[in-house]
């Protein structure tokens, strides 16, 4: 009899979580599993690229509450849980006068009626051998309470320590889960020093990449078509305050300003309101034409592989999946010391680090653009690596 197993998500969009999820359950084993995916909406551009053998499922009500955030917390709140009931009103009301009246953390507070709010969504009606949260801590928190499932296990793509989390909400959650998946060392690490008491529970299962899959689609789909003769410099990343292209930008401009004949590329969307934020940063640089915007992809394979220098100017990170895949395809690369950044590097052997800021981009894409002979080491050492590491499934098959 196949394993029951239910992984709990909120959209498909291009973003490194989704693409994580796409690598592991391609990697399952079809005939071990019947795999239902229960996302918060069905939509985003990496639907098309689940697996048959997944069956999706949207969540029939609040799911847009997955979706909630700072700049929409009003419309949404009103939207999704008092227009359709006015007494929901009753239990936002306490949260929202703490906010205003900025009593406590603000992302403590956010976080305690997001969790409240989630209290009046229906349970999953279906009962499963295996639950797993694999989009974060919402999804978690979901999972523990509205999924009735005899093994609960939560992923942690991200730095818990960072930015600072309330342990008072986060340790019951975390008490609760059969086990919790952690992406790299560092991650691990960072974890079990908030929360010591959770170590026995903690594994490492590295993101799954497929060196075979991302060669051949680096082979097709759309490359850049400007034609521009320099060195082209890509990130694949949300445009949010996170991956750093706030201060990316003026020190990109610096570089631009003293003769060095550059473009930066970047892939991916993000809040319009932050999106203006940052365009507006690249207008009063002075780069408007330089530091391009490409939009979203589900494929950016051939852009990874025709980019002279891969960036990832990020102030926080797990451990990105674009550094990854530009490992496989043998970029040379940059990133600033986010906490897994010596870890996925191996110390500098495999890519330039440099600390988090416009000094430390500035200083990094300078050596990526003159010091030749470290840019061919790097490119030397990735090429006699071999990236896959589909064999991480079978850490996850331990877990059953």
């Amino acid at each position: 009899m196949k394993t029951k197993i239910l992984f709990i998500g909120i959209t498909m969009n291009c973003a490194g979580s989704e693409k994580s999820f796409l690598s592991f359950v391609n990697t399952l084993d079809p005939e071990r599993f019947d795999i239902d995916l229960l996302l918060a909406k069905r939509e985003g551009l990496f639907l098309e690229q689940i697996p048959d053998y997944v069956n999706v499922i949207e969540m029939e009500k609040y799911g847009e509450h997955f979706l909630l955030s700072g700049k929409n917390a009003i419309s949404n709140i009103f939207n999704t849980f008092i227009k359709k009931n006015i007494f929901h009103g009753f239990t936002v009301l306490p949260y929202f006068i703490k906010l205003v009246l900025n009593k406590g953390d603000r992302e403590s507070v956010a976080t305690k009626m997001w969790i409240a709010l989630m209290q009046k969504m229906a349970r999953v009606e279906k009962h499963y051998d295996v639950a797993v949260s694999y989009w974060g801590d919402r999804t978690m928190f979901y999972m523990i309470d509205k999924v009735s499932a005899d093994k609960k296990i939560t992923w942690l793509h991200f730095d818990y320590s960072f930015p600072k989390r309330d342990n008072d909400i986060y340790l019951p959650y975390f008490e609760k889960c059969d086990a919790i998946v952690n992406v790299s060392t560092a991650v691990d690490d960072a974890l079990k020093r908030e929360l010591p008491s959770l170590s026995d529970k903690c594994l490492v299962i590295e993101n799954i990449n497929s060196t075979e899959l991302i060669n051949k689609m680096a082979e097709s789909g759309k490359g850049f078509e400007d034609g521009f003769e320099g060195k082209r410099i890509l990130t694949v990343g949300r445009i949010a305050d996170q991956k750093g292209y706030d201060f990316a930008i003026p020190a990109f401009a610096r570089l631009r300003r003293e003769g060095h004949n550059i473009r930066w590329y970047v892939l991916g969307g993000g809040d319009e309101d932050y999106v203006a934020h940052i365009k507006s940063i690249v207008e009063r640089e002075g780069v408007s034409e330089d530091f391009v915007f490409l939009g979203t992809t589900p494929n950016p394979y051939r852009y990874l592989a025709e980019c002279d220098i891969y960036a990832q100017p990020s102030r926080y990170e797990g451990k990105p999946i674009s550094v990854e895949e530009a490992k496989i395809l043998k970029k040379p690369i940059f990133v600033c010391r986010y906490l897994s950044a010596e870890e996925q590097l191996e110390n500098g052997r495999l890519g330039r680090i440099e600390d988090i800021g416009e000094e430390g981009v500035y200083r990094g894409i300078l050596a990526m653009l003159t010091d030749t002979d470290a840019v061919e080491g790097y490119v030397k050492e990735l090429s006699s690596r071999n990236f896959s590491n589909e064999s991480e499934i079978e850490k996850f098959y331990g877990l059953l």
